[in-house]
């Protein structure tokens, strides 16, 4: 945030310059929204670089439940498949964690515990009982332009990606059973498709927040 005595300074400057006092907070907004891309994008990288970690689980959890809160309340809206990617991941390692804690509270000799429920591990999308088609987001809307998903394509609001073209995914992304309008529903997460994987498009769909398109593993070339 600018300080109130930049913020005076900037207004008198545009007084003098003749501009109006509101343009003279146009740095400040321009800064804030920069800003905090940079801090999802900070958050983002963090997170997927902590789940790459071979380290025990419930290190694992306490190193990524800070930052995943974190990019949920300040980011998830605008980046919604990776709140998803995230928070799947948080879920599956929460029962274990649990359990070995529980364990050591405890003792070997207390009574067994009641089965607690697991969620069912995402799996990679292409792999036996993970689907061989899904729906994975191309590009997502961001204030007033679109952040691109993959590569190998010039991907726009106007120029979706032809049947048979292969695209790459530049991150971590989930694959769904169906497209998601507004929140995404994870009763249709149906796998998820590592960075530097390759798909090919069937078929492209649209949306107002999101652009679409059905999918099908391929081998990058």
């Amino acid at each position: 945030m600018l300080s109130q005595r930049m913020v005076t300074t900037l207004q008198l400057v545009g007084a003098a310059l003749g501009i109006p006092a509101a343009a003279a907070g146009s740095y400040s907004a321009y800064q804030n929204y920069f800003s905090n891309d940079a801090t999802c994008q900070r958050l983002r990288t963090n997170i997927l670089a902590v789940m790459e970690r071979r380290i025990a689980a419930d290190a694992k959890r306490a190193l990524l439940r800070k930052d995943i809160a974190e990019f949920d309340k300040g980011c998830g809206d605008t980046d919604p498949d990776a709140r998803t990617v995230f928070q799947a991941a948080l879920q599956e390692m929460e029962p274990a964690t649990r359990l070995a804690a529980r364990a050591e509270i405890t003792g070997s000799t207390a009574p067994p515990a009641p089965p607690v429920h697991r969620a069912a591990p995402v799996g990679i999308f292409g792999t036996p009982g993970h689907g061989d088609r899904g729906w994975v987001a191309l590009s997502r809307r961001q204030e007033k332009s679109w952040v691109t998903n993959f590569s190998g394509y010039e991907i726009s609001e106007t120029s979706l990606p032809p049947a048979g073209t292969v695209l790459t995914a530049q991150h971590r992304m989930p694959v769904w059973a169906d497209v998601q309008a507004g929140a995404n529903d994870p009763a249709k997460l149906q796998s998820t498709l590592p960075p530097g994987a390759c798909v090919r498009v069937l078929a492209t769909r649209p949306g107002p927040t999101r652009l679409w398109a059905q999918v099908a593993p391929a081998a990058c070339s």
